[in-house]
């Protein structure tokens, strides 16, 4: 009687232990159900506001490429210059009319204006959305005033050596060029910077050294020769392939020899041979 209450305890208490683990456990599992279902929900609703936003983005991005909204229309000329051709620079652009402003080639169209006009030194493009393009444009400004005296035409050459589409200018030297037989037009390229650097080179050591006035400015391309006509229409010969400063330093130490400042018609002084110098009077 005494084992079968004992053991009639024993299953009473393991009962009634096992009831509430039981119970902690369900209940355990359905909270972690729950959690689980609102991670997923979350996760969807992120998922789905993604897709939205990379859809948005697809269609703007189609809808940019695609769309005629965003074509080149219109091209603006902002010029330094009067003679620059607002007209002319737009016309020659024409290929790129039509190009969709996010892959406007910048650089292609620098590299157009350039070819048709050398004379322009600096050019900026400013973007106008939806389909417009500003161009500010500044040319190589004039240097030299040129008549050739084959033909009688005035020209003004720029800084880097281009012919430009302006009237003489009486500030600007005038540089008279002989034995030049082919026609000078605006764009054109005359001559490198350097030569006429040099040219003027010539002018400015002779005033400053020699203390002579400059009546003329004789160039011969073909000789590469420099003539500066003086007083009484004297000349003095000048030769652009060597220094300039050497042949100025030679004609300054022979005045006295020459009688360069004394009251002497001379025809013209040789100074292109190295070291040595000739004269001839008139």
């Amino acid at each position: 009687m005494k084992n079968r209450r004992r053991a009639f305890l024993i299953d009473s208490n393991q009962t009634s232990r096992r009831t509430p683990n039981r119970i902690r456990n369900r209940f355990l599992n359905f909270f972690i159900q729950i959690l689980f279902i609102k991670q997923l929900v979350k996760l969807f609703k992120g998922s789905v506001l993604v897709g939205i936003f990379f859809g948005i983005i697809a269609c703007f991005i189609g809808f940019s490429f695609f769309s005629p909204y965003f074509e080149l229309k219109k091209i603006s000329v902002l010029r330094d210059n009067p003679n620059i051709d607002a007209n002319l620079v737009e016309s020659s652009l024409k290929d790129f009319f039509g190009t969709n402003m996010l892959i406007l080639p910048k650089n292609d169209i620098k590299k157009t204006l350039t070819k048709k006009f050398p004379e322009f030194q600096n050019i900026s493009i400013t973007e106008h959305w939806p389909d417009e393009i500003k161009l500010k444009i500044e040319n190589s400004p004039p240097l030299i005033t040129l008549l050739n005296q084959e033909t009688a035409n005035f020209s003004v050459v720029s800084h880097s050596g281009i012919i430009l589409k302006e009237m003489p200018d009486e500030s600007l030297p005038t540089v008279k060029i002989f034995d030049y037989l082919k026609p000078i037009f605006p764009h054109q390229k005359f001559a490198e910077p350097e030569l006429l650097k040099k040219i003027l080179e010539v002018k400015n050591l002779f005033e400053s050294q020699i203390e002579l006035v400059v009546n003329d400015i004789h160039y011969y391309p073909v000789a590469k020769e420099v003539h500066i006509i003086s007083k009484n229409d004297m000349a003095i010969w000048f030769d652009l392939q060597f220094s300039i400063e050497q042949q100025i330093r030679k004609l300054k130490s022979s005045t006295s020899r020459i009688g360069l400042y004394e009251d002497r018609n001379i025809d013209h002084i040789d100074l292109r041979i190295p070291k040595q110098i000739f004269w001839k009077d008139q």
